[in-house]
């Protein structure tokens, strides 16, 4: 496990979490990874358990492994007291974990209804007002690319909308949120054969919670670049394995020039597979 550095712009090993999890068979087909307090979660998988998810205590510097009821996950999202999962197959029933009670429970099914010839592609889950947002991909007859569908799961009444889809298809994208507004970067607007994300770099898009409607977000200011480097309100985030990166850079009103990015090369040299996310950790 490695951390990366801001002030030197480069992966240094975290040996503080690589040394703590001695016993455990991990890093076999990790999906994803996300923090609630001083608790890191690995969805992922092992060869003698199958799916798992993994937990680091960052307190007390231990490791747990724990079986979950569903298949290969593509994201969590954690809202108040429930870790939710989100999978490629929306025909089963969708599972979430109290961490009071310490148990899985199911939860209402999303409203995805398709044709033998159609297939939907999660592309990027958050949190945002309490509620979990999920953004689908649409692909139908003949490979025909269609904007993407953007559904909202309400926890208190158990219950899913569908919102207005964005104005243009996102394969492989991150939705994620800034400045209190949703927005959706990264990917592309196709897959190929084996459904991997290819084409055209989808556009940036920001969400219109109260008219219910997307628009797209021009990129006048960042360079052509390897990172995915995005400006979001002024800010530069870089898009490394669908994880976004707050890099710091902040571009003042009224600033025409470009935004140099030679310093951060460094950040997306990380394997394409591996998983990403914000921890409040020490290394020694």
């Amino acid at each position: 496990m490695q951390y990366f550095d801001v002030k030197d712009r480069s992966w240094r090993p975290l040996v503080s979490l690589t040394s703590a999890r001695d016993g455990l068979t991990l890093w076999f087909g990790l999906c994803c990874a996300e923090t609630v307090g001083k608790k890191l979660f690995i969805a992922g998988w092992d060869p003698e358990d199958d799916e798992c998810i993994y937990c680091y205590d960052m307190e007390f510097k231990f490791w747990e492994k724990h079986q979950h009821p569903f298949e290969a996950i593509d994201d969590l999202c954690i809202v108040g007291n429930y870790m939710y999962t989100n999978c490629s197959d929306y025909d089963k029933i969708p599972q979430r974990y109290n961490f009071t009670e310490r148990q899985w429970q199911s939860f209402a099914r999303v409203n995805i209804t398709c044709d033998s010839d159609e297939s939907y592609h999660p592309s990027g889950v958050t949190k945002f007002h309490s509620k979990v947002y999920v953004l689908y991909g649409h692909v139908s007859e003949s490979n025909c690319m269609h904007n993407a569908e953007l559904h909202c799961f309400d926890p208190v009444r158990n219950v899913w909308e569908q919102k207005e889809s964005t104005c243009q298809p996102h394969f492989g994208s991150s939705l994620f949120v800034v400045n209190s507004k949703l927005y959706v970067a990264g990917g592309n607007v196709s897959l190929d054969d084996d459904d991997n994300p290819c084409g055209l770099p989808a556009a940036v898009e920001v969400y219109d919670e109260e008219n219910n409607r997307w628009s797209i977000v021009q990129q006048n200011r960042i360079p052509a670049n390897n990172l995915g480097a995005v400006e979001i309100e002024g800010r530069v985030y870089f898009l490394i394995n669908k994880f976004p990166v707050d890099s710091g850079i902040r571009i003042p009103p009224g600033e025409v020039t470009p935004v140099c990015l030679d310093e951060w090369k460094n950040l997306g040299k990380v394997h394409k597979s591996a998983v990403l996310c914000y921890a409040p950790v020490k290394d020694t």
